[in-house]
């Protein structure tokens, strides 16, 4: 994120720069403060290697997927639901937006995101389904298998954002879970929290937020975590006229409560706001590195499609998404 700030400061004159860096000052130790007062309900949430619930962590929308997943200040869509119900207060009117996701060799993902407006706020309705290819069980030391069983989770959210003080996004967004082996299921409550704040500065925004707080999850006997997180990050917007377009440029930074913490940047630049081409790295991953797709957008209806590279031969993840915007 310093790089990227770096970068835009250098492109400014002597008196916008003088802006830039009072702007950039206020805004982060404006976020840094609203982190600081989620941090001790996220380490409270989750230790070190103990947390599940694996659908949590895979995102929604094909344009943040493609973007590196830096979207904690980016998501203005319905997807806003799950990366920081406080980007639910950009929406104008109606957004809706389905992804599938084909993840690893077995492994798929299903979304589904809505918000609408209203004189109070904006309220978002999210819902994911995580499933896999049937297994086969073995109850015994055979060589046949005696059947076959479904391992499933479930993700439906309810969520609200509003703007305050012209500059300040808040949201609030309440889960419900539900995770299934075979004939052995899990049932669960999260709460996600998060804030934008938009600087002086046309375009650059900073965010926070906490995501998956709420208490552990049994099967049987056994407990586990969910995967608390801390996001920060900032975006920045600039049109493009020589171009014919426009550019963002996104950065977050993710503390998992269970690892290591991570450092993902994205970029897009979009043609006469019809076609728009995606870049993303994740940074301190063993099995994620980088990202890309592309989006079509015509009359308020989008494609968007994100690859990313998954190593250690694991294979490849693949995102669509199709959003109508009203």
């Amino acid at each position: 994120m310093k790089a990227t700030v770096a970068r835009l400061h250098r492109g400014l004159g002597p008196k916008e720069a003088l802006v830039f860096k009072s702007a950039v000052s206020k805004a982060v130790s404006r976020v840094l403060a609203v982190c600081l007062l989620v941090a001790p309900a996220v380490v409270h949430a989750g230790d070190a290697g103990t947390a599940g619930f694996l659908s949590l962590r895979l995102g929604a929308g094909a344009r943040a997927a493609a973007m590196g997943d830096a979207s904690v200040s980016l998501a203005e869509d319905a997807t806003a639901a799950y990366w920081n119900p406080a980007g639910l207060a950009t929406v104008r009117g109606t957004s809706f937006t389905l992804m599938h996701h084909e993840w690893l060799s077995s492994v798929r993902v299903e979304t589904a995101s809505l918000a609408h407006r209203t004189e109070i706020g904006t309220f978002g309705l999210h819902f994911s389904g995580m499933y896999m290819d049937e297994i086969e069980r073995f109850t015994s030391a055979t060589s046949s298998p005696e059947g076959h069983f479904n391992v499933f989770e479930i993700t439906v959210s309810g969520a609200y954002g509003r703007s305050l003080f012209e500059v300040w996004d808040v949201g609030l967004a309440v889960k419900g879970l539900v995770s299934k082996l075979d004939d052995v299921s899990a049932n669960g409550w999260a709460v996600d929290a998060g804030a934008r704040y938009h600087t002086k500065i046309e375009g650059l925004t900073f965010a926070a937020a906490a995501q998956n707080l709420g208490p552990e999850m049994t099967y049987i006997q056994e407990s586990f975590l969910l995967p608390a997180t801390a996001r920060a990050g900032a975006d920045y917007q600039r049109p493009l006229p020589q171009l014919r377009g426009g550019m963002v440029l996104a950065a977050d930074l993710v503390m998992p409560t269970d690892g290591d913490v991570h450092t993902h940047f994205g970029a897009e630049y979009t043609y006469r706001e019809f076609a728009s081409a995606r870049i993303g790295y994740k940074n301190n991953y063993d099995s994620q590195r980088l990202t890309f797709g592309v989006g079509l957008v015509k009359s308020g209806y989008r494609f968007d499609y994100a690859y990313a590279e998954i190593l250690n031969d694991l294979g490849t993840g693949h995102k669509f998404a199709f959003s109508i915007d009203l």
